[in-house]
């Protein structure tokens, strides 16, 4: 039974892992920054899963979490960083700040949860698996993405050299890139049965992604089963990265 720590536990991919490493017999340790929210979902979830308030983009904030969680559970043995966000504006368009902020959400949260995730790890000396969530728009050109695609990119860049790094002292690091997925985040974009048929034709696959489908391949990662796979990035997007075309039923 494994102690895994997710981040952004409250989103469509976050809520989702829970559910799936709880259905299989582990323990979960959720962080959000809405407390109510993170709350809820534990409340859901039952006893296997513990609520632990922490806004990622808040160093002070990761390691409060990250002490509380050693304290009353002990080192995790896995972690998922499930954060994002997402801006479509060219770079013409974006701003200084909102450059700074899709950072901030998504590089380098990623990059203090896992460095604080290392360094519990390296200090328990005991095997550990952690994932990080990228976008498909790292892998594939998007128009009116430039911050975004960088941000994520550089997410990717972060999971394969900690993977390397890491490999001497039994750590293993992964990053999956997901296309458009259902969630909050993506709602403005799939208003209509219209808009969402849309963009479902637009993927190979034809359909828009469900947390779970992201989800089903972090397990997988952060299970034994995967235990000779690292510092690798896996496309969880219907085909979108390497297939050409698109859908036609």
């Amino acid at each position: 039974m494994a102690l895994v720590w997710i981040t952004g536990a409250t989103g469509a991919i976050g809520s989702a892992l829970a559910r799936r490493l709880i259905a299989r017999g582990d323990t979960v340790v959720l962080s959000a920054r809405n407390a109510d929210r993170l709350l809820a979902l534990s409340r859901e979830l039952g006893g296997s899963a513990f609520p632990v308030v922490a806004d990622v983009t808040n160093e002070a904030s990761v390691e409060a979490a990250a002490l509380q969680i050693e304290q009353q559970f002990g080192t995790p043995t896995g972690l998922a960083h499930c954060v994002g966000s997402i801006l479509v504006k060219s770079i013409a368009a974006t701003s200084a700040a909102e450059l700074h902020a899709t950072f901030a959400t998504n590089f380098f949260s990623a990059w203090t949860v896992l460095r604080t995730f290392v360094r519990a790890v390296r200090k328990a000396k005991h095997p550990a698996s952690a994932v990080l969530v990228g976008s498909v728009a790292a892998r594939l050109g998007f128009a009116n993405h430039e911050a975004i695609a960088a941000a994520k990119a550089a997410v990717a860049g972060l999971a394969v050299s900690a993977a390397a790094s890491g490999a001497a002292f039994g750590l293993r690091v992964n990053c999956v890139h997901p296309a458009l997925t259902r969630s909050a985040l993506s709602a403005r974009w799939l208003v209509t049965p219209e808009q969402e048929q849309r963009f479902a034709r637009s993927n190979p696959s034809g359909r828009i992604g469900e947390g779970d489908d992201t989800a089903a391949a972090i397990a997988y990662l952060l299970s034994d089963e995967a235990g000779w796979i690292t510092g690798q990035e896996i496309g969880v997007d219907g085909g979108q990265s390497r297939l050409w075309g698109s859908a036609t039923a």
